[in-house]
């Protein structure tokens, strides 16, 4: 897949009171990557848990156009997700790097 003009969500979320397996399984147990894949038309998704379980996790997804996402952001599933989140996700914290949407502007990957 050619990724050049394709957008990249990242999502950074502080677990609430550390508890890294919370928030995974919130992701697990509700499917969220597959619905976004599914419902919203995201390429792919994935979740990036730092391997010290210290600092953030972050979300990524790969997306057709900033429109793409912004129709994942609005989709109704998702305020059936937001209170799920809020239990397990430390609002209060502010991110070393914000989230945000960004362009693919140069890529490389090895085949499968």
């Amino acid at each position: 897949m050619n990724l050049q003009g394709k957008i990249r969500s990242l999502l950074v979320l502080e677990p609430r009171d550390g508890d890294y397996d919370a928030l995974i399984e919130l992701f697990r147990g509700q499917d969220i990557l597959g619905k976004a894949v599914r419902l919203a038309g995201a390429w792919s998704a994935e979740v990036h848990l730092p391997l010290g379980r210290s600092g953030p996790v972050v979300v990524t997804a790969l997306w057709d156009s900033a429109d793409a996402y912004a129709g994942w952001r609005t989709h109704p599933i998702r305020a059936e997700l937001n209170p799920l989140m809020e239990r397990v996700v430390d609002l209060e914290a502010a991110p070393v790097i914000p989230s945000g949407v960004y362009e693919v502007v140069i890529a490389a990957s090895r085949q499968q």
